[in-house]
């Protein structure tokens, strides 16, 4: 069975915090266009899908209808991040064990720190987007915060390190018990393999789909291959333009390097 682990949209109710950056309509045709393209059967929702510390559960209910929708259909597999901790009747984290008896872990990834892995940490995030509310109606402000959150994301330029000690730590004694860990939560798209006990093991972090990104894992339950999905803002508005208008020369796209990793067969990692 294939699957398509995206994660970290950050859907808020269309205001000056919102960091999603997609038309809804745009991000529900990328999706159906990789579940086509791959043969995807199930999606899993890695957390933080809304975002719940910089606006309520009602105001991105009324706003994105169409997407809650959607993400109500069977083939979805919501499981819960530190941004959307409140929602009730989503799970913690997921376990699939293929035929072979390999046992693939899913999971947000925020336990790994303080300030996101505990109620009283997760309380004090929460308190200070209120307290930024208040300032939000300034220009500057916003644009500060913007700012912030795409250096955070490390936007349009070379990051210096993908993860830190503490979370791929994390995910290291995850593998003691499981053949493949996914995990999310950094925003940093990344792979590790390593051995345990003469075991491979794999390592994913599927990125974000926020800020107009396209970050994903699409990953083959039975054999373990997979492949990631990384596509820029511009990326994904070139691709876009390709999925409404396939009949368009493919000659366009021939210096996006990120075109080369939509592909229909998933290669071994």
């Amino acid at each position: 069975m294939r699957i398509c682990v995206i994660s970290d949209l950050h859907i808020g109710a269309g205001k000056e915090f919102d960091t999603f950056n997609w038309n809804i309509d745009d991000f529900l045709l990328m999706l159906e266009y990789v579940e086509k393209k791959f043969d995807i059967r199930k999606i899993v929702l890695n957390g933080d899908i809304f975002d719940l510390y910089q606006h309520n559960f009602s105001e991105i209910l009324e706003h994105n209808k169409q997407l809650f929708q959607y993400f109500a259909q069977e083939k979805f597999i919501f499981l819960r991040g530190n941004h959307d901790a409140g929602i009730p009747d989503i799970f913690d984290n997921f376990l699939i064990t293929n035929k072979q008896g390999k046992k693939i872990y899913f999971e947000h990834g925020h336990l790994a720190d303080f300030m996101n892995g505990t109620h009283f940490g997760r309380k004090l995030g929460q308190w200070g987007y209120r307290l930024l509310k208040n300032f939000m109606h300034m220009e500057i402000v916003q644009n500060i915060f913007m700012k912030i959150v795409q250096l955070n994301d490390q936007i349009d330029r070379i990051p210096r390190k993908y993860d830190t000690y503490k979370y791929l730590n994390y995910a290291l004694k995850l593998l003691r018990n499981y053949d493949f860990v996914v995990l999310s939560h950094t925003h940093k798209l990344e792979e590790h393999k390593t051995y345990y006990l003469n075991q491979k093991k794999i390592y994913v972090n599927t990125g974000s789909c926020s800020l107009g990104r396209f970050q994903a894992l699409v990953l083959d339950t039975e054999n373990l291959k997979y492949t990631t999905l990384k596509l820029g803002k511009k990326a994904v508005a070139r691709r876009l333009v390709k999925i409404k208008n396939p009949d368009i020369e493919n000659q366009i796209f021939v210096n996006e390097t990120s075109e080369l990793i939509m592909e229909n067969v998933l290669v071994e990692q």
